[in-house]
């Protein structure tokens, strides 16, 4: 948060009220979205990458925290759905 509010030219503070106004968050819930989505799109465009390149690309501390969210925001572990959406793209392709 402080890189944030650094390259902003805000406060901390003044960033923490928007993330809290504006987008109904916190900045850390909001960056832990980002990483999540990024790594699902990394999932479909590079499926040879293990979960653990996956996770340190993306930015998570371990690749328990990957796990965990995957298991929070999808019901499934990153390799559940990795397989299937992998089957989905590959049928909306044919």
């Amino acid at each position: 948060m402080l890189t944030l509010s650094r390259t902003l030219c805000i406060s901390k503070d003044e960033l923490s009220v928007f993330f809290d106004q504006y987008l109904k968050t916190t900045f850390r819930i909001w960056l832990g979205d980002i990483r999540f989505n990024a790594a699902k799109k990394m999932m479909l465009e590079f499926p040879d990458y293990s979960n653990d390149i996956i996770s340190a690309e993306c930015g998570f501390s371990a690749r328990t925290y990957l796990y965990r969210i995957f298991k929070s925001k999808e019901g499934c572990t990153p390799t559940e759905w990795r397989e299937d959406n992998t089957r989905k793209t590959h049928h909306k392709r044919d």
